[in-house]
């Protein structure tokens, strides 16, 4: 039986979740494709970083920008790989543009690039909290 997509209706299909990069407006998980590359994924990131500075209200050294920053970090590496050169249709170079744009954030936020490699989602407790007698 075919989905609504076709060939590409794929019950497996993945997502990267952006927790905690939603706005207070809309408190729905912010979700991507899992198939970006990682161009995108690093495009994803620096915008949603920007979108929240310029106009969701978050201050520069807000909290929350931490995951975004160090997902960023994470990608990064891989994107000169294979979008390290003028690219005409970005007209400019991405890993550069990525590489200046993760700087300037961390710069703003005042984190170190250790602060990002060591950052790590928050636990979370699973089933039910015991009541006690």
């Amino acid at each position: 039986m075919s989905g609504n997509r076709g060939k590409l209706d794929m019950p497996k299909e993945r997502f990267i979740s952006y927790p905690g990069a939603s706005l207070e407006s809309d408190t729905s998980l912010l979700l991507g494709r899992a198939g970006w590359n990682h161009r995108d994924q690093a495009d994803a990131l620096v915008a949603l970083v920007r979108n929240r500075v310029e106009d969701g209200g978050w201050d520069k050294k807000d909290p929350r920008l931490v995951p975004l920053l160090a997902g960023l970090r994470k990608v990064l590496p891989w994107v000169p790989r294979w979008y390290g050169e003028y690219d005409e249709e970005w007209e400019g170079n991405p890993a550069e543009e990525f590489r200046a744009a993760l700087e300037s954030g961390r710069t703003d936020a005042e984190l170190s690039e250790t602060d990002l490699i060591k950052w790590r989602p928050e636990k979370k407790t699973r089933g039910r909290q015991k009541t006690s007698k």
